[in-house]
């Protein structure tokens, strides 16, 4: 793994898929990385849920490294840090939620739901 910084994100998915409800994710393209998302393409988690029928929102970012992602994935527990699930999200690892991240929603438009 690299210590080369990039951006960990979040993903809230609209619908639960079986238990996943969130994508945690590293990249150095941010607004690129979205976009192969949203194509089905990418992970292979994300190209399911599309597959299904589901979107997503992008809802928290923090800068960090892909072994930052690593212990953030391993903690587990993404709905205590989502704040689309949580009222009081907790920051843990993540940046403080400000004014300044605007979430990105990602509709599926196939509508195979």
């Amino acid at each position: 793994m690299t210590g080369q910084l990039g951006i960990i994100y979040l993903l809230h998915f609209h619908e639960p898929y079986k238990h996943a409800r969130h994508y945690t994710g590293w990249t150095e393209d941010l607004l690129d990385r979205l976009d192969t998302h949203a194509s089905g393409h990418g992970a292979r988690l994300i190209a399911v849920i599309r597959a299904a029928g589901i979107g997503f929102t992008l809802v928290r970012i923090c800068e960090g490294t892909r072994r930052d992602e690593r212990v953030i994935k391993h903690a587990g527990g993404a709905v205590r840090y989502c704040p689309a699930c949580t009222l009081r999200p907790r920051n843990g690892h993540w940046s403080p939620i400000t004014g300044d991240l605007i979430p990105r929603t990602y509709p599926n438009l196939a509508g195979r739901r």
